[in-house]
């Protein structure tokens, strides 16, 4: 049993389960030693689940811990149920925990089965582009104070901030040459450069 399933499932079912016995097991001492079965059960088998998970699949991981959440939550109000209406339902109590097992953990073991047999893409790693926006942006700053044309100029400035086409390599390709580039020629870079943004 690790840690973290000590720390998060067992010790506050471990609560839970006296909690609810010190309140109500005067009422019912066959209830609650249902109740101490049924929880101790799902407990067991849970941890044992998390010992022979094979899963890399974080999806199904989760969906599973969820569905074993959701059962175990279930299990207090039937006992409270149980508990307080003893003398009504005895062990009809029975079918209850038996439904809730066969919605939360035969049919939703089948649901997790079969998920993990679905094929999945791998996700491609996004690159940001935010990097070579800066740099281009900088970059195109530095060339714009360069040249002598104004038009050109003030055209730049009011596409500078707005442009897609600085995240490209094709902008850092074209800055690059511009930043080397004698006046006559870069008047031709930055009128391209215009022409794209």
């Amino acid at each position: 049993m690790t840690n973290q399933f000590k720390s998060l499932i067992l010790y506050p079912t471990i609560f839970v389960v006296v909690l609810l016995g010190v309140l109500t097991a005067s009422n019912s001492y066959f209830a609650f030693l249902i109740f101490i079965l049924v929880v101790g059960e799902q407990i067991f088998s849970w941890n044992k689940s998390l010992q022979n998970n094979e899963n890399s699949d974080f999806r199904i991981f989760f969906a599973s811990q969820y569905l074993n959440i959701i059962y175990i939550i279930i299990i207090f109000p039937l006992y409270l149920f149980s508990s307080f209406l003893w003398s009504q339902i005895n062990f009809w109590i029975l079918f209850g925990y038996g439904l809730n097992y066969l919605i939360f953990r035969s049919i939703a073991k089948v649901g997790t089965d079969q998920l993990s047999k679905t094929n999945y893409s791998e996700s491609r790693e996004i690159n940001s582009t935010l990097d070579i926006w800066k740099s281009n942006k900088k970059k195109l700053s530095t060339v714009i104070a360069k040249t002598s044309n104004k038009t050109l100029r003030e055209k730049l400035k009011d596409k500078l901030e707005y442009s897609s086409f600085l995240n490209t390599e094709e902008a850092a390709l074209l800055l690059n040459q511009a930043e080397k580039a004698s006046n006559q020629e870069l008047d031709k870079l930055l009128i391209k450069i215009n022409d794209l943004m």
